[in-house]
């Protein structure tokens, strides 16, 4: 995975590509569609599996609301509107405890076969995010969603950067809660890094220390992969994880305080 402070220079050279509502307002839904929404999300989303049935339709509509908000590039693989349903589940399962969860900035969705090149590095990549787009190795995509409690996610990885991206960097669609409660975050992680630097071990795999954008989107990873393992393991990380994501995984109905 692509470290978030590669590139800076041309992330912050790059402006907004325009706005976007981040209210579902009353999204109609029939039945039909609502069925077919949750047979194709269900097929791999635990989480949303365990959602009660209101959250469910929340879920729902968030989920169309995401989608027909993004455009979908398949690179290497033929279009499919599951798989552009199920990677926008991915972004509201990030975002699902925030008001502001279509992470507006970011209109285009890249979803390639596999592992991939980018410009001339020779390295790998399974996911990145840039100021033009989110993209995600498809292959790696269904990996982490099919074995679970491994706490490794690209989607949720990718995601976790690009809502940082959209609250910290991008110019709109930003929420107060999150913006607030993740610098407080951000300020309660000297002391688990200074904890993994005495003890040189951690129940994070070790690229979450690379820097603290990663130790970000690497901490999402294991609060939403196997979150009763990172809160036995580092419950001050989980608690705060839940603070900034309004959310707490392991509970039914996720949501922790209702947003306006």
């Amino acid at each position: 995975m692509q470290s978030f402070l590669r590139k800076l220079n041309g992330i912050f050279a790059r402006g907004p590509v325009g706005n976007t509502s981040t209210t579902p307002g009353d999204i109609a839904l029939s039945d039909d569609e609502f069925n077919n929404y949750s047979f194709v999300i269900g097929s791999l989303f635990t989480y949303f599996n365990d959602l009660p049935e209101e959250q469910k339709r929340r879920f729902v509509k968030r989920v169309h609301h995401f989608k027909e908000g993004k455009k979908f590039h398949f690179i290497g693989l033929e279009n499919s509107d599951d798989a552009t349903t199920l990677v926008s589940s991915s972004a509201i399962q990030v975002t699902f405890g925030l008001h502001n969860y279509l992470l507006s900035h970011f209109k285009d969705i890249y979803i390639l076969a596999d592992a991939y090149h980018m410009d001339n590095d020779d390295e790998l990549y399974i996911g990145h995010v840039a100021p033009e787009g989110i993209y995600l190795s498809w292959k790696h995509f269904l990996y982490g969603y099919s074995h679970k409690n491994d706490n490794i996610n690209v989607a949720v990885h990718e995601m976790s950067h690009a809502l940082l991206y959209n609250n910290f960097f991008a110019q709109y669609g930003m929420d107060s809660h999150f913006r607030l409660n993740y610098e407080k975050f951000s300020k309660s992680t000297g002391p688990i890094l200074a904890d993994v630097i005495t003890n040189r071990q951690s129940y994070l795999r070790s690229y979450a220390f690379s820097n603290l954008h990663e130790f970000w989107a690497v901490s999402a990873e294991a609060f939403f992969e196997n979150p009763k393992g990172l809160k036995d393991n580092m419950p001050d990380l989980y608690e705060a994880l839940c603070r900034v994501l309004n959310q707490d995984p392991m509970t039914a109905v996720k949501i922790l305080k209702s947003q306006p």
